[in-house]
């Protein structure tokens, strides 16, 4: 025994002596360090600047003794140039580097800044600012999850101008990632589909009934005037994902479970302050939770959307899309759907406040693009309680859209939604009974800051590397407001100082 214990001592020992701390002050120091890195050694980045750096790391770590790439002062390592980063190894850690007005050449699919390539990576504490190729269709994500159980904790995103979304999931082989604790700042609005500031990939894009997801997992982020593509903030277009905890503040566009099954949209809190285009939630799908959200000063508060009708066609105008990476036995066409149809969705414990349009609309979006496309079915099986719906200039609080007649026999297929509980403040019912609903007219000195209560939205202080936080309490980072990152003229026009008080 004492033989055995003295081996495995040596072998620790061994091992321990075998990690290298390597400090490196260039980039081909740091392109050589990166290639030869084994499990335990700690490459630290001396301050300074290394452009044109393609750091790959391909060897693998272990749970206890990780590769990790670091900024020796965190923040002060800064990478520009065609810089870019490619995990490709399993436990890879990278730490407080600091991307600033670099690009990286278009060419293939899923092209990122940073891309996880393999398992159990983290990248934390890292800021891409301005990462902007000269034009706007140079088309490549800033973070591609490509692997598995990998992390993206406390970053910086400031700024993102082109086509693809800011961080994306891949549809195969990339499960059980996060983004937690992130600050996405200043990403400029322009028209361009597929610039959304997380794009959720994975097993149920394509309407597939299957017990696996994504599983990924949006939690603790502020977006902060993170407009991008101005309609999908969060777009989640898979199985089993969680968005949890999040603040919207002042951002073009809503949460969005665009398609897939079983996700969770919870505890999220959107503050559209008047700006025109800001979204709450929308949804579609089956087998949603979407609870304790509270949304403020939107163009609307929560919809569910209509689902197309695909299994022939109603006109001979119909157009179904076909994909052919959705093609099964069961779909010889590979036929996707505009929306899938909403079922079985949980909606409870929401608030809603002070928005433009209805705060809930069940139905939304009921026969757009009509005749190519048949958005007829409306949800079904839904339970809708414990809501509460606020409207100080009074208007049309929910609103249920009814089957028309010749789709009837459509609508007979689908089970009646449940309401319970809910209370309507200042607002009027359409298309619904009272049955389910408490309506109520607004309290004399009603105040959105008492209907807040106890709720706390996420500060820039609360998220991000501790490093930009640091810089910005200083006066240091007046990076984070310049807007020359912007491709329209007039949003480049600095915004005059607030007046003290």
């Amino acid at each position: 025994m004492r033989r055995l214990l003295s081996c495995v001592t040596l072998a620790l020992l061994a091992a321990s002596v075998a990690a290298r701390d390597i400090t490196v002050k260039n980039a081909a120091e740091l392109k050589a360090a990166g290639a030869s890195a084994v499990g335990g050694d700690v490459i630290r980045l001396a301050p300074g600047k290394y452009d044109d750096v393609k750091l790959r790391i391909a060897k693998n770590g272990t749970q206890g003794r990780p590769i990790q790439v670091v900024a020796a002062v965190p923040g002060e390592a800064i990478l520009g140039g065609a810089s870019e980063i490619d995990i490709s190894g399993a436990y890879v850690v990278i730490d407080g580097l600091y991307l600033l007005n670099g690009a990286i050449a278009s060419g293939g699919a899923d092209r990122a800044v940073i891309t996880f390539n393999s398992h159990h990576g983290v990248v934390r504490n890292t800021a891409i600012v301005d990462y902007n190729p000269p034009g706007f269709e140079t088309a490549y994500y800033w973070v591609f999850f490509n692997g598995s159980h990998n992390t993206l904790e406390r970053c910086y995103f400031k700024g993102k101008n082109n086509l693809e979304p800011l961080i994306g999931n891949g549809l195969e082989n990339a499960q059980y990632n996060s983004v937690v604790g992130c600050y996405f700042k200043n990403i400029p609005y322009d028209v361009g589909n597929g610039r959304e500031d997380i794009r959720v990939w994975g097993s149920g894009k394509f309407d597939e009934k299957t017990n696996e997801g994504a599983y990924f997992v949006i939690q603790g982020n502020l977006f902060d005037h993170a407009d991008g593509e101005g309609t999908e903030i969060v777009s989640l277009k898979s199985n089993f994902n969680q968005v949890v905890g999040n603040t919207v503040r002042a951002t073009r566009g809503g949460i969005n479970i665009r398609r897939g099954a079983n996700n969770t949209v919870k505890n999220n809190i959107v503050l559209g302050e008047g700006v025109p285009g800001a979204h709450g939630l929308r949804m579609s799908g089956a087998n949603h939770v979407v609870q304790g959200n509270y949304v403020s000063g939107c163009d609307y508060g929560i919809r569910v959307s209509a689902g197309e009708f695909t299994a022939y066609a109603l006109t001979p105008d119909y157009s179904p899309k076909e994909k052919n990476n959705a093609k099964t036995a069961k779909n010889a066409l590979g036929i996707v759907t505009a929306y899938p149809q909403s079922k079985k969705l949980t909606l409870s414990g929401n608030t809603v406040v002070a928005c433009e349009g209805p705060d809930l609309e069940l139905g939304s979006d009921y026969k757009k693009h009509w005749p190519q496309e048949q958005m007829v079915l409306l949800p079904s099986d839904c339970e809708i309680g414990g809501n509460r719906f606020v409207r100080p200039k009074g208007g049309v609080s929910v609103e249920v859209v009814a089957p028309e007649s010749q789709f009837a026999s459509l609508a007979a297929k689908s089970l009646a939604n449940r309401f319970r509980s809910n209370v309507v403040v200042g607002g009027k019912l359409k298309g619904v009974s009272g049955s389910g609903f408490k309506v109520e007219d607004l309290a004399a000195g009603w105040t959105e800051k008492r209907e807040m209560g106890e709720l706390h939205p996420l500060k820039p202080e609360d998220v991000g590397p501790p490093w930009v936080i640091a810089l910005r309490a200083a006066g240091n980072f007046e990076v984070e407001d310049d807007m020359s990152c912007s491709r329209d003229p007039a949003a480049k026009k600095p915004k005059k100082p607030k007046k003290a008080k």
